[in-house]
């Protein structure tokens, strides 16, 4: 089977080469290598120009955002199983191998877990995602929830069947996120299965004790996830139903998603809270009993988040803020340490 490693670069010039050299780098034989980039601004293609000749092709395109990078890249290549890479994010040498192992037929997706590490690469001792879900749980929890546990974009590897129902994807929309709209909806068109072991790294550009509340990449915020979010289950929902299958007419929020919109009810500007009091499901009633609905959870972790949810919620400001804080601790699955 071809892989496909499409790498999509936004101003990484000091990362865009450790992200090549990752993907020329794959044991498995049969591997092409695309990079598109969205317009950088910075010196990252003096560096990509250094690998043209090893590169199954260059594509170079104005600014559009990630859903126009991936529509793009996506009709250049020519792979059964595609990966999109982040630029700033990299595989260990055998992930295409062992992904092409994963693989059976009906596979929509393989999905595996990323090592965290720091702006100089640096090990930051934890996986994302906690949870991986995977065959009839994860396809339950969409249905349900809009969501089921899945790494962040790089992380998965998609079958090409998958992305020609799934692409071309809506670019004004989608400029950030896009990936949100194959991760999701994969159950729906196949089976999702998951390699437990890490088969690449996810660069964390924040400081793990900057303060921010929201601990990813995003540059935007508590508005752009929310947004984010609610973009996202509408899109499970249009796609469950534009192949005729059955969901709930309101989707739960899953746990990351419950603990985002109680940032987004005590934390964020006036806007966006009259918005989230105005939507369905926005109410911290919905918030826990969505907490609660969660299935693949032990009582405990859910009464936890629960706790976590009341506090930010009822605790005078300061104390709301600390408490808010906190839930940035658990980022990722631990791992131990080597001696």
């Amino acid at each position: 089977m071809r892989v496909s490693i499409l790498i999509d670069n936004y101003n990484y010039e000091a990362y865009i080469g450790q992200c090549i050299e990752s993907a020329l780098g794959q044991t498995h034989p049969d591997t092409e290598v695309i990079v598109i980039d969205d317009g950088s601004r910075d010196g990252s293609m003096n560096i990509v120009r250094r690998y043209a000749d090893r590169l199954a092709a260059v594509i170079e395109k104005p600014n559009g955002g990630q859903a126009s990078a991936y529509n793009r890249s996506f009709e250049r290549c020519t792979g059964d199983i595609v990966i999109w890479l982040d630029a700033d994010d990299y595989l260990y040498p055998d992930a295409a191998a062992r992904i092409v192992a994963a693989w059976a037929a009906g596979v929509s997706k393989v999905q595996f877990r990323l090592d965290m590490v720091d702006a100089q690469s640096r090990a930051l001792g934890r996986q994302l995602p906690r949870d991986l879900h995977d065959g009839p749980v994860a396809d339950a929890l969409m249905r349900q929830f809009g969501a089921y546990g899945s790494p962040p974009g790089s992380g998965n590897a998609y079958s090409r069947a998958l992305l020609q129902q799934l692409l071309p994807i809506a670019e004004g929309p989608w400029r950030i996120g896009a990936d949100s709209i194959p991760i999701l909806l994969a159950p729906a068109h196949g089976t999702v299965v998951s390699v437990e072991q890490p088969l690449g790294a996810y660069r964390v550009h924040r400081p793990m004790d900057d303060g921010a509340l929201v601990f990813n990449n995003s540059p935007s915020g508590l508005q752009a996830e929310y947004d984010r979010i609610m973009a996202g289950k509408q899109e499970v929902l249009d796609g469950l139903d534009a192949v005729g299958q059955p969901h709930r007419a309101l989707l739960w929020h899953a746990p990351w998603e419950a603990r985002t919109m109680a940032l987004c009810r005590r934390f964020g500007d006036l806007e966006l809270r009259r918005r989230i009091a105005a939507a369905p499901g926005g109410t911290l009633a919905y918030l826990l009993r969505s907490i609660w609905q969660w299935p693949v959870w032990p009582p405990r972790r859910r009464l936890a988040l629960a706790a976590w949810v009341l506090a930010v919620e009822l605790l005078p400001l300061p104390l709301a803020l600390r408490v808010a804080r906190l839930h940035r601790r658990s980022a990722g699955l631990p791992v131990a340490q080597p001696a």
